[in-house]
């Protein structure tokens, strides 16, 4: 009797010690997915399930990533900020051991930013064809000059125009004309191809955004999940 009360007690602790750290060892294995992608601190990764060992089944009552001044590539964001409900996970497959990506919710938020003069140097590193670009933001229009071969070997001013936005699960710079001023002659070119900023695809937060704003100076990126 006195071996079997022993046992239940050891039982009773081993229980109660998972149910406290089943959710920390999420937390972990998420921040692990994320870090992969982006340069966060683990304290920016939060996760919750009562009881702790539901996690076993693959089920977590809420995530909550929020983040500041972190890079993602060659871009710094200013600010990430997740919460997720009632959220479905899995381990990745292929990955390094701990790691997991979020696969479902029952309703949750994204919302991330940027500023403006990140996007600016940003945009600079990476418009090709394009020498001693100058890109300035006006409220949601994106304008970018200098000057570019034609011909190869005639020095004309490029004027260059586009907005921000999601096409599919990639944030892009999407130009709506072009202009070359040069020899006398204005030429356009509506059809210059984008610039890929980030791709969401495997976003190991299981959401994407679908819309973007650019408001004093500030791109924000906002998804959610709604189900009915």
């Amino acid at each position: 009797m006195k071996k079997l009360s022993i046992l239940c007690v050891i039982a009773a602790v081993l229980i109660i010690g998972a149910n406290a750290l089943a959710p920390s060892v999420v937390e972990q294995g998420l921040y692990y997915a994320l870090s992969d992608n982006m340069e966060i601190q683990p304290a920016d990764v939060q996760v919750t399930a009562q009881p702790g060992l539901k996690v076993l089944s693959g089920n977590l009552d809420s995530v909550r990533v929020h983040s500041q001044k972190f890079k993602v590539k060659d871009m710094t964001f200013d600010s990430l900020d997740c919460s997720l409900q009632q959220t479905r996970f899995s381990l990745l497959s292929g990955g390094r051991v701990g790691h997991m990506v979020l696969t479902d919710a029952d309703s949750g938020e994204l919302t991330a930013t940027v500023r403006s003069e990140e996007l600016e140097k940003f945009l600079v590193r990476k418009i090709e064809k394009l020498s001693d670009p100058t890109v300035s933001l006006e409220n949601d229009q994106v304008h970018v000059t200098g000057t570019v071969a034609v011909g190869g070997f005639l020095k004309a001013k490029a004027d260059l125009r586009g907005t921000f936005a999601m096409k599919g699960s990639k944030l892009m710079f999407i130009p709506s004309s072009m202009t070359i001023d040069g020899m006398g002659k204005t030429f356009s070119n509506t059809s210059t191809a984008g610039i890929e900023v980030y791709d969401f695809k495997d976003f190991p937060l299981g959401i994407q955004p679908d819309s973007v704003t650019m408001r004093d100076h500030v791109l924000t990126i906002h998804g959610s999940i709604h189900h009915t």
